[in-house]
């Protein structure tokens, strides 16, 4: 591993251990309960999505918007103090979600662009960067 993957990966590490600690997390039962009533799933960037065919209601649809919402505001400040960008932050975040939070029967959308739903015994496929 060369100098600049060891850096990236340390970096990633202290931005995911950074981020799942913030403020902008204290809602993650918001998040949790949208993933539990597969109306949102979590994404490769970091954000809450809606899978293609789910509609949720307005009222959802408005949680995952705040969540997003909450999610940029953290990332942005997190990716200032680290010298980092913003989908740094949430690239790192999402691999952190993605190893501990995308349970059986969740949805989550792959690095490729694809909504894939965890199903029992299969592992969440793993963006590239997450190392």
């Amino acid at each position: 591993m060369g100098p600049n993957a060891f850096h990236r990966m340390l970096l990633a590490g202290m931005i995911a251990a950074a981020a799942m600690t913030s403020p902008a997390f204290a809602q993650a039962d918001e998040a949790e309960a949208l993933r539990a009533q597969h109306l949102a799933g979590e994404q490769s960037d970091g954000f809450l999505g809606v899978p293609n065919g789910v509609t949720p209601p307005a009222e959802a649809r408005a949680r995952i918007d705040q969540i997003n919402i909450r999610r940029r505001a953290y990332y942005t400040d997190l990716a200032a103090k680290r010298a980092a960008s913003v989908s740094e932050v949430g690239g790192a975040t999402a691999c952190m979600l993605f190893r501990t939070k995308v349970d059986v029967g969740d949805w989550y959308r792959e690095e490729s662009g694809a909504w894939r739903q965890r199903a029992a015994g299969e592992a969440v496929k793993l963006p590239s960067f997450c190392g």
